[in-house]
């Protein structure tokens, strides 16, 4: 009988659905007349079902489609009253939260075979629907779009494009084949990036020089797995009813595989490791050492060249301290004491029997010529601590004026 009634609600809803996409619609209440438009006002909508009609919809974040199914048990309650659907509760409170002894309430969930039936519907209407519109943008040759942060223009496929942002910008969003409805998640970041404001905490900054280094810095260069707008744009979240990309991370975060692997099998690690913010090795000041760890590159320098890199830059600013590094990154490479600036064959060794792993007076590094780095993606500079004496957006200005009168 069951699987009668998934085919028959199947069929009924292939001909019925009101719109499997997210875009506000107006909806009717289950009980009255009352409109609400879901999704954008859901919290309004099931407030309004506690307290005028003491109906509660169990786990109703689970539901694929809130609006399709409304719009179902709308027309299920015409034909019969509530209590032929609804479990019946009984509580020693009315809906406004005051005493009162045996308070009636109806609640409507998946207990239910046809509400579950119901939902299990909806779940695998949405996700054929999503797959087929991932499918019409992954065959699609016709995109066409510029970059949101440089020249490029891209004419051909969407996945051209993401792996520019990731390659090119370190924007991380993901491979292109977990993403879906791409040119409005493209649009909702640049949109942002355009509004002054941070994808991943969401700040708003003075202005784009220092939105960009902020998110440079910080490593903000994906989007903020806090926010359910993002939901949308990510298949896993159609494949099961209630979960996330970001729960989905999380658990293969903390669950500890029985054999001392992560959890998880190798599909889902792949699929899921450009979530994770990639892992930069970071390299000495001074000599060819590297780790992942800034914290170990600094004990690394004060044990191996005598050179508390803490200590030296604690009273400065942040680009201040940006000068330092690559002050010192040029004096290497030439093979000049950061100190004294002689120019030696062994530049270490000469630093270490003289004692010059100091740098020297501010005068000599504090100069524009090095705000630049001596390579591109310098991951030392990515891990300098944002705080400092002065206000960070003076020094971006500073910055912006040094460059332009270079």
């Amino acid at each position: 009988m069951e699987g009668v009634l998934h085919h028959v609600l199947h069929i009924m809803y292939k001909s019925q659905f009101i719109g499997l996409d997210d875009a506000p619609c107006d909806t009717k209440c289950l009980l009255c007349d009352c409109t609400f438009v879901l999704p954008t006002n859901e919290t309004d909508f099931l407030t309004h079902l506690f307290k005028i009609h003491r109906l509660v919809i169990g786990d109703v974040w689970k539901i694929a489609s809130l609006k399709n199914y409304v719009h179902y048990w709308n027309v299920k309650f015409k034909e019969a009253p509530l209590t032929t659907y609804c479990t019946t509760l009984l509580m020693d409170c009315t809906p406004d939260g005051q005493s009162s002894k045996n308070e009636r309430y109806f609640l409507l969930s998946d207990c239910l075979s046809e509400d579950k039936t119901l939902r299990d519907e909806i779940h695998q209407a949405k996700l054929e629907w999503a797959l087929a519109q991932q499918e019409i943008e992954r065959t699609d040759i016709n995109f066409k779009r510029g970059c949101m942060f440089c020249r490029m223009e891209f004419c051909g496929s969407r996945a051209a494009y993401i792996k520019h942002l990731y390659e090119k910008h370190n924007l991380h969003l993901g491979k292109p084949e977990n993403l879906i409805f791409l040119d409005e998640l493209l649009d909702k970041i640049q949109n942002t990036i355009e509004s002054l404001i941070c994808i991943y905490c969401e700040k708003t900054f003075k202005d784009r020089s220092v939105l960009k280094e902020h998110m440079r810095k910080k490593f903000h260069k994906c989007v903020n797995p806090n926010n359910k707008m993002y939901d949308k744009f990510y298949i896993i979240n159609y494949l099961e009813p209630g979960r996330t990309w970001k729960q989905r991370q999380d658990n293969l975060e903390k669950t500890p595989d029985p054999e001392g692997g992560s959890s998880g099998n190798e599909d889902e690690e792949t699929s899921w490791s450009d979530w994770n913010e990639e892992s930069i090795t970071i390299i000495c000041l001074f000599c060819n050492y590297s780790n992942n760890e800034f914290t170990y590159i600094l004990t690394h320098m004060k044990e191996a060249h005598s050179f508390d890199f803490e200590e030296t830059v604690k009273d400065l600013t942040f680009y201040q301290k940006v000068k330092v590094v690559n002050y010192i990154k040029r004096q290497i490479q030439l093979q000049r004491c950061i100190s004294c600036e002689i120019e030696t064959d062994n530049v270490l060794e000469h630093m270490k029997n003289q004692q010059h792993y100091k740098i020297a007076a501010q005068k000599v590094w504090d100069q524009p010529e090095y705000y630049f780095p001596m390579s591109e993606n310098d991951s030392f500079l990515y891990n300098l601590d944002a705080t400092s004496n002065s206000d960070e957006e003076n020094d971006v200005q500073n910055l912006t004026e040094a460059v332009s009168n270079l």
